[in-house]
């Protein structure tokens, strides 16, 4: 026979597991589920930036050593890219990115990095221009915001473009 006291520690302990394996929180299976470009443009103000754990499609150049700068699609908001600059603190994925790249342009990733808002005008120009005038990133300035890479978290095959009508 078991004693009562015992079935209580049992049944405690399943629940404590159980919350743990569910939030995957124990033993260090901790995972932060990557954000929404669109949803993490929203967010991030002019002159500010975010530490942030993104997905979408990158499309980018090969540097000397292995992708340097490109775009970060999401197709939830496809005329919002962000402008990307990768500056790898860890060498993960870094080769699989490569070899996807290098064979069709762009690859489906998760990127863990630092996305920058729109930046602030020069405190230097006239009012009436800093107003009116919107800085932005990357090529000709074109993109509202920056995001710059550390980590490739995830990388898999992106599906083909939709060609436009």
């Amino acid at each position: 026979m078991v004693r009562p006291i015992r079935v209580r520690t049992i049944l405690r302990s399943t629940r404590l597991l159980s919350i743990c394996l569910i939030a995957g929180t124990c033993f260090g299976q901790h995972k932060q589920v990557p954000a929404s470009l669109c949803t993490l443009q929203g967010k991030v103000a002019q002159g500010d930036h975010l530490s942030v754990n993104v997905s979408g499609v990158y499309e980018g150049g090969l540097g000397d050593s292995g992708p340097a700068e490109g775009l970060l699609e999401d197709s939830s908001c496809p005329e919002q890219s962000a402008w990307v600059e990768i500056a790898l603190q860890s060498k993960q994925n870094r080769k699989k990115l490569n070899g996807l790249l290098d064979r069709a342009d762009r690859a489906y990733v998760v990127f863990e990095g630092d996305l920058y808002g729109p930046p602030l005008p020069d405190p230097k120009l006239p009012d009436a221009i800093r107003k009116v005038y919107h800085p932005g990133w990357g090529h000709l300035g074109a993109f509202k915001t920056k995001l710059v890479v550390h980590t490739i978290r995830y990388v898999a095959a992106a599906p083909r473009p939709i060609p436009p009508r």
